[in-house]
């Protein structure tokens, strides 16, 4: 096989094994999150809100893990990061069989977000440094359906355990989950960081000299706060338009079970996200392949068209085969812009920011989800859940014109989608 073919080659073994930990963290992920305010409410006798806040305090941890570990990633090293992530998640996962109180719970739900939220960075990181530039879209799509089977998986292992035999038996299944993850990620051949350029290094050994001035001088000197330690400004745009999206998608996390026992569709309302899934699942590499060869516009488009719509038909729905349309539309339609809209964010960003720009795309749609419950819910009692659907559908149009506007063809990310391609 010539060089050039071991470059374009795809399913790798650390490809492989690096999806797979990624799949493992989902169903960790996704099996607490599902139960953690009924075992709140049930065990500790937890007021529903504060019980809700025991489940959600995981996203606060995610969220500050991101920020610091696409800083920090570089120069503790890819694998040292994963490795402390993944041993983090072991501990606290097993600290729920302790049961030592409902103060701890809140405690180690934060601290198990922060190890979450540092190993997803962390993972994304490294394997979308794996995938050739020629099969980003296609090898991130892949990457991508671990989240998609983790978050199918991992709230049928949760309902399904708790109902059936309780939740010391999903605690000892989840943190056996984590130690699988550790395993594999042990495995794990990580690529090195790109170095870095010689602009960065004059600009890093000026910042030494100065700080050797003030300190010969008696001074004292507050550290600069830069932003650009902390997220990648070249990916916001695209970042920010899938935030928006998945904003509007948070509504069918925190809503779609009221809504279904409002509108007497318990019944399909339990086969929702199996068909959602199932959707992104047949949909990803297709659309993965069809990124590569024609560009993001030809898939993400009709992707935003389709939650739109999905959307929009979610609001009118009164029978279950509507019901499960909708979830099919919707599914493509997340699935697919979250795909497609990382693979954008990692094509351009420098391959010296690689770290940042994963963790920037994964902060904002973390912030999208996390706001969209608390605001939602405000808003909630004035339109009902139907005419919330409605307006997220409205939300999602204003999110697809950004996006037409952010991919312009004479725009900025474009220019520079142009620029690889020709480099």
């Amino acid at each position: 096989m010539s060089a050039a073919a071991q470059r374009a080659k795809l399913w790798t073994k650390d490809f492989t094994l690096g999806t797979a930990v990624n799949f493992l963290l989902m169903v960790n992920y996704y099996g607490l999150m599902v139960v953690v305010a009924d075992y709140a409410m049930k065990t500790y006798d937890a007021p529903a809100a504060t019980a809700g806040l025991a489940a959600s305090i995981f996203i606060i941890g995610a969220l500050a893990a991101r920020l610091v570990s696409g800083r920090i990633m570089d120069k503790v090293g890819r694998k040292r990061l994963l490795v402390i992530g993944a041993i983090g998640e072991v501990v606290f996962s097993a600290l729920y069989l302790a049961g030592l109180g409902f103060a701890p719970l809140f405690l180690i739900r934060l601290l198990h977000g922060f190890a979450y939220g540092m190993c997803s960075t962390t993972i994304g990181t490294i394997v979308t440094a794996l995938v050739p530039d020629s099969r980003k879209g296609e090898g991130v799509g892949y990457y991508m359906l671990s989240v998609t089977l983790g978050a199918a998986i991992g709230p049928f292992l949760g309902m399904f355990l708790t109902q059936t035999t309780g939740f010391f038996v999903l605690f000892v299944t989840t943190a056996a989950v984590a130690a699988l993850s550790l395993l594999a990620a042990a495995q794990l051949k990580v690529p090195e960081a790109a170095q870095e350029s010689d602009a960065q290094i004059n600009e890093a050994a000026d910042e030494i000299a100065r700080e050797e001035r003030d300190e010969r001088a008696g001074g004292f000197r507050v550290p600069r706060f830069n932003m650009a330690n902390y997220l990648e400004s070249s990916v916001l745009p695209i970042s920010g338009v899938c935030a928006l999206l998945f904003f509007c998608y948070s509504s069918l996390l925190a809503f779609l079970t009221p809504f279904a026992a409002e509108s007497g569709l318990e019944a399909p309302a339990s086969f929702f996200f199996v068909v959602y899934a199932v959707a992104t699942f047949v949909t990803r590499p297709f659309t993965g392949k069809l990124f590569d060869r024609k560009g993001d516009r030809v898939v993400m488009v009709p992707a935003f068209i389709a939650f739109i719509v999905g959307m929009g038909l979610l609001a009118t729905v009164h029978r279950p085969a509507a019901m499960l349309v909708a979830a099919a539309l919707l599914g493509f339609g997340v699935g697919t812009v979250q795909a497609s809209g990382l693979a954008l964010a990692v094509r351009i960003a420098p391959d010296d920011r690689l770290s940042l720009a994963n963790s920037t795309f994964y902060i904002l749609l973390d912030v999208g989800v996390g706001v969209g419950p608390l605001l939602l819910g405000l808003v909630q009692p004035l339109f009902g859940y139907r005419g919330l659907f409605e307006a997220m559908s409205t939300v999602a149009i204003a999110a697809l014109a950004i996006y037409l506007v952010v991919s312009r063809r004479k725009g900025r990310m474009r220019q520079t989608l142009r620029a690889q391609d020709e480099s």
